[in-house]
């Protein structure tokens, strides 16, 4: 039982090299000019590996992006059945989210630019999971508009979109900007820090201009 154990553990940590190696590949050169090739260079395995885990690249990037929404939805989820009132709940919504994006800035740039992008093998899975999470967004600001706390003019469906729009676009510029700081001599983790305090200052300010 215990070397099953161990071998299990062994495979769950070569996938996860690979999705990792995957995400760093695709984020730099996009999934069109990116080959197994260079993800197996990336991870430091073998081909054979690499399609041990996954059938092709398409396979490798469904997972990204499949698990990676998923488990936003799931928090979204557990969140929205904690918090107290819709404007705690959208607060600590984008937060999270915003947290996800900044410890994997490459898993938000692939998000970026295949979130709506239609004709991938991984469209229809990702259609749903993007249902869901608008779902769940689109119904706590209609519980801040029964609550009073959200004006009620505003259109629920929209502002769930724009809120996805918003996170993932305000936290790769506050990433780059972190970066830039690094680039002209910085120190790493101050100036990450720095970018995500702000960040969260911009999140709360975002909530509270939809408030009634």
């Amino acid at each position: 039982m215990a070397q099953q154990k161990g071998r299990t553990s062994k495979a769950d940590a070569t996938r996860r090299q690979l999705l990792d190696a995957a995400i760093e590949v695709i984020s730099e050169r996009g999934y069109a000019d990116t080959t197994v090739e260079r993800i197996v260079e990336v991870a430091g395995v073998s081909k054979g590996v690499a399609y041990y885990h996954f059938s092709s690249k398409a396979d490798i990037a469904t997972c990204i992006l499949v698990e990676g929404i998923g488990e936003i939805v799931d928090d979204f989820v557990a969140i929205a059945g904690k918090a107290p009132s819709a404007v705690e709940a959208l607060t600590a919504m984008m937060d999270s989210f915003a947290a996800t994006i900044f410890r994997n800035a490459g898993f938000g740039r692939i998000l970026v630019s295949e979130l709506w992008r239609r004709g991938r093998e991984w469209s229809e899975p990702m259609r749903a999971l993007e249902e869901r999470l608008l779902a769940v967004l689109r119904g706590q600001i209609e519980r801040g508009q029964r609550e009073g706390s959200i004006r009620g003019d505003i259109d629920a469906a929209f502002e769930a979109v724009a809120v996805v729009g918003m996170v993932l676009t305000t936290t790769l510029h506050y990433i780059r900007e972190a970066e830039q700081r690094v680039e002209e001599g910085c120190n790493r983790a101050e100036a990450f820090a720095a970018a995500e305090r702000s960040l969260t200052v911009r999140i709360c300010d975002y909530v509270h201009h939809a408030n009634a």
